[in-house]
Order: structure tokens, then sequence, then C-alpha cells
């Protein structure tokens, strides 16, 4: 489910106060040295001095204002994780990972809808990625959501071929994905002559 992404929002911290700390990218490479114990009130003060930095010079790095973005995700300030991502401008809208993260970012911040400015995002995502796994996953949601179903089952099938057959998460969404065939179908017979656009 689309859920399981926000799990992986964790790690987005500790890699924005490297961020911080070091000032580029390249020093979040995996090899990086293991990020330092902080506490949360030092997160908290870290995440607000990159904060004050971004706006005295707001145009000026676009890495940071993805940085700030993915830190508020990570702390459940959904709403200011989508002001920041749109602040990042053409750095998101040309990256389909950004893009998923934007979309699922402002469907918490507006109680978990993934209709309208959310799905447009993902839409943009997999124009650029027809793989991309995370905006595969979104996408689906959102069909379910606005019970597109025979949709939903699509775009899941499209991911599922992209995992390893024996996963958790393949076995996981092979269920996700009976279950709204199941109920396309009973969709269909409801109301056979239906055409959604």
């Amino acid at each position: 489910s689309a859920g399981s992404l926000i799990l992986k929002a964790g790690c987005c911290i500790s890699a924005a106060l490297l961020y911080f700390t070091l000032g580029n990218i390249p020093a979040l490479s995996p090899e990086s040295a293991q990020p330092p114990k902080v506490t949360a009130q030092q997160i908290e003060e870290m995440v607000a001095k990159l904060a004050a930095r971004m706006e005295q010079n707001p145009d000026a790095d676009p890495k940071g204002w993805v940085m700030l973005a993915r830190s508020y995700k990570a702390m459940g300030r959904y709403e200011e994780a989508t002001q920041a991502f749109g602040k990042a401008g053409k750095l998101v809208d040309e990256d389909p990972h950004l893009l998923a993260e934007h979309a699922e970012a402002l469907a918490l911040a507006t109680g978990g809808s993934l209709r309208g400015r959310p799905s447009e995002l993902i839409a943009r995502a997999l124009k650029l990625d027809p793989q991309f796994p995370d905006a595969l996953v979104l996408a689906g949601t959102a069909a379910y959501e606005r019970e597109d179903y025979a949709a939903a089952a699509a775009y899941w099938e499209r991911l599922l071929k992209l995992l390893p057959p024996d996963s958790e998460d393949a076995q996981s969404l092979a269920d996700s994905i009976k279950k709204a065939r199941a109920a396309a179908q009973k969709q269909t017979r409801k109301k056979p002559a239906s055409g959604k656009p």
C-alpha cells in the first residue's frame, strides 16, 4: 500500500543534517560515515537553521529545498514539506522520484486523498518514467480511491512485474491486485454500460 512508502522517509532527516553540515549532495553517498546520534530537539534546531538559510536565498539552492521538504515530510510536517517541494521548482518537476514524494506529501497534508493535484504530479512522474515503482504504487492507490478498480489493478500489475516474485512486497501487492480485480468485476456487473473518462 501507499502507506508503506511513508516508512522510507525516516532516513531523510539524517541525510538533511549531513547536507546542512557538509553543504553538498555527494556527501550523502551510502559510503558516508554513520550519521551523528542526535536528539529530537537538535533535529528541530538543525531543520530550522536549514529553513532559515533557504529563506535568506530562496533561488540559490533547489537541492536544499528538496532536503528541507524531505526533512519536514519525515517529521510529519506535510504542509511545510509541500511548500518546500514547490520552491525546488524545476528540480522536482523533472524528477519522477521527487514528483512522487511531493504527491505523497500533498496527500498527507490534505487528509490522505490523492485526488486533484497529487494525481497530476503522479501522472507527470509516470510520463517521465512509466516504470517508476513509487509512482505506480501511488497511481494504483489513486485509481482505487476514485473507484476505478480496473485501472488500479493495471498499475499494480505493472509494478508486480518489477518486484522479486517471492518477496513479501510482491505477495502483498498480489493480494491488493486480487481485491481490485474483484471490485472491478462487481462494478462491471452492477453497471455494465457505464464508461469512466
